[in-house]
């Protein structure tokens, strides 16, 4: 198995990897650059955050049934 086909499993869960945008020279595939700085969003990242962090986060500014200290510990 080459580093390409190892990677395959991971690369498949970017969300956007096959991202495509009309151009005036028609339908181009979109090319991410910015790894180092922020990378992509991950699908099984951000599903875990959504589903298991999500519904325990509020405005901070609020102290509705204490969510509120929930967000200050996570931070």
């Amino acid at each position: 198995m080459n580093l390409e086909q190892f990677f395959s499993q991971f690369r498949e869960h970017i969300i956007g990897i096959n991202q495509t945008f009309d151009s005036p020279y028609g339908v181009k595939k979109v090319v991410y650059a910015d790894w180092i700085a922020s990378g992509r969003l991950y699908r099984p990242i951000e599903e875990k955050i959504c589903n298991e962090l999500g519904p325990f986060v509020a405005n901070t500014h609020t102290d509705f049934y204490n969510w509120c200290n929930n967000d200050t510990c996570l931070s």
